[in-house]
C-alpha cells in the first residue's frame, strides 16, 4: 500500500495517531479506536455479504466484530485516484490469544461458545447465502448474505448484489459439507501414496510417510464411515432446519482477547457458513491439541467449559470424536507435498511429518477415552 492509497483516509472522520502494516493492510490507531485500511482483492457481493454477516452478528449481541467502516459519503468503498479500491473495519488493540497458553484457550473456547449463542440468534433471524458460479473455493463461493428482516434497509448497490445471483441460493443436504470433505481428503491420502509407492527412487519425506501412510488412511476411512453413518442423519438435519451457523475459521489468530478492556474481540467472518457448530469447535480443539501434545487434561478443560455456556448434547459429542479422529495434519502435510510439484520437500515439512507421526499415539488414545464420555 503506497502513499497514493493512503491519502483515501482523508474522506473518513477521524484522527490517526499511529499507523503500522499488518493483517495485509494497515492498522491504524485513531481517535475512533483502532482500524484496519484494506485494499479491495475481491467483487463487491463479498464485501456486502462479510458487512452483512458481521451487523448481524453484532445486532444479535456480539458487540466486538470486526464490521465495517463508511466513508464520510456513507459509502463502504472508497476509490484512489489510481482507480484502486479500500475498506475500512473495526478493528482491536488487545493481544492475539495465545494458543501456547492454557489460560489463553480456554478463554478463547468460553468466547467460542458465547458467539455460538449470538449466532442461533442470526439464524434464527432467517439467512440465505448465495454462490457463484458453483465455485469450490469458499473464498469466493459465498458472495452475499441477506437477512430478511433487513433487505428493506439495504443501500441499493447491495440489494443489486444480492438480487444478482439470487437464483443460485444454496440448500445443504444432510451435512454434505463434512461428509464430501472427509471423502475428498480420504481419496487424497490414497492417492498421494499409490504416487509415492510408483517412484523408484523415493526421498526423506517419502520413506517416512510410506511407513505411516497405511495407517493413517485406514483411520481417515474409518472416521469418514462414521461421519457418514445413519447415526448422524437427524443432527445433519437439525442442522439444515435451523440455519445453525459456524464461524467458519474459528482460530487463535482471529481471537483478540481483553480487547481493548473490555470484552473479548472476534474477527474474520468471511467463511461464515451453515454447518453444525461443532465444526468450529473440533477445527480449534485441534490445532490446540497439536500445539499441546495431545494432552487429554486441556482437551476436557476445553470441552467442559465450552460445554458449561452451551451445553453440548451426545450427537454432538459423538461428532467431535469422529471429526477429531480424521488425520486432517497428516492430511494436509500429505496433500501439500502432492500439489505442491513433489519435486524438493522443505526440511520444515519433514519436520512437520515426524511430529505428526511421534504424536498419533497420544491423539487415538485422546479420541478412545472421549468416545467412553
Amino acid at each position: 500500500m503506497n502513499e497514493k492509497s493512503l491519502e483515501c483516509l482523508k474522506f473518513y472522520d477521524m484522527q490517526i495517531k499511529k499507523m503500522v502494516k499488518g493483517r495485509g493492510g494497515v492498522i491504524l490507531f485513531t481517535d475512533r479506536g483502532c482500524r484496519l485500511f484494506l485494499e479491495c482483492t475481491r467483487n463487491d457481493g463479498f464485501y456486502y455479504r462479510d458487512d452483512a454477516v458481521t451487523n448481524a452478528v453484532r445486532e444479535a449481541g456480539f458487540n466486538r466484530v470486526d464490521t465495517y467502516v463508511r466513508n464520510d459519503d456513507g459509502e463502504l468503498f472508497t476509490s484512489g485516484e489510481d482507480g484502486r479500491r479500500y475498506v475500512m473495519k473495526k478493528w482491536f488493540s488487545g493481544r492475539e490469544c495465545d494458543v501456547k497458553s492454557a489460560n489463553d484457550v480456554t478463554e478463547a473456547v468460553r468466547t467460542l461458545a458465547r458467539l455460538h449463542i449470538c449466532l442461533n440468534v442470526v439464524s434464527a433471524k432467517g439467512v440465505k447465502y448465495v454462490c457463484d458460479n458453483g465455485s469450490q473455493n469458499i473464498n469466493k463461493q459465498w458472495e452475499c448474505m441477506a437477512l430478511s428482516e433487513l433487505e428493506g434497509e439495504k443501500p441499493e448497490a447491495e440489494l443489486k448484489a444480492s438480487e444478482s445471483c439470487v437464483q443460485n441460493v444454496v440448500r445443504f443436504d444432510k451435512g454434505s459439507g463434512i461428509r464430501q470433505n472427509v471423502d475428498r481428503h480420504t481419496r487424497e491420502i490414497k492417492k498421494a501414496a499409490n504416487y509415492m509407492r510408483g517412484k523408484k527412487k523415493k526421498n526423506e519425506f517419502e520413506q517416512i510417510a510410506l511407513g505411516a501412510i497405511d495407517q493413517f488412511y485406514d483411520e481417515a476411512s474409518e472416521a469418514g464411515a462414521c461421519i457418514k453413518s445413519q447415526r448422524f442423519d437427524a443432527r445433519f438435519e437439525r442442522m439444515e432446519q435451523t440455519n445453525e451457523l459456524v464461524h467458519g475459521s474459528y482460530n487463535y489468530h482471529n481471537v483478540f482477547l481483553d480487547a481493548d478492556g473490555s470484552e473479548n474481540a472476534v474477527t474474520n467472518f468471511e467463511k461464515c457458513h451453515n454447518d453444525c457448530q461443532v465444526a468450529d469447535l473440533y477445527q480449534f480443539l485441534r490445532k490446540v491439541m497439536e500445539k499441546h501434545d495431545w494432552d487429554i487434561n486441556i482437551a476436557y478443560r476445553l470441552v467442559d467449559e465450552y460445554d458449561k455456556l452451551k451445553p453440548l448434547d451426545d450427537d454432538d459429542l459423538d461428532m467431535l470424536a469422529a471429526m477429531l479422529s480424521f488425520p486432517e495434519k497428516f492430511w494436509k502435510i500429505i496433500n501439500q507435498y502432492y500439489n505442491a510439484g513433489k519435486a524438493w520437500v522443505p526440511a520444515k515439512n519433514i519436520e512437520k511429518l515426524k511430529t505428526v507421526i511421534a504424536q498419533n499415539m497420544r491423539r487415538r488414545e485422546l479420541i478412545d477415552k472421549m468416545c467412553g464420555l
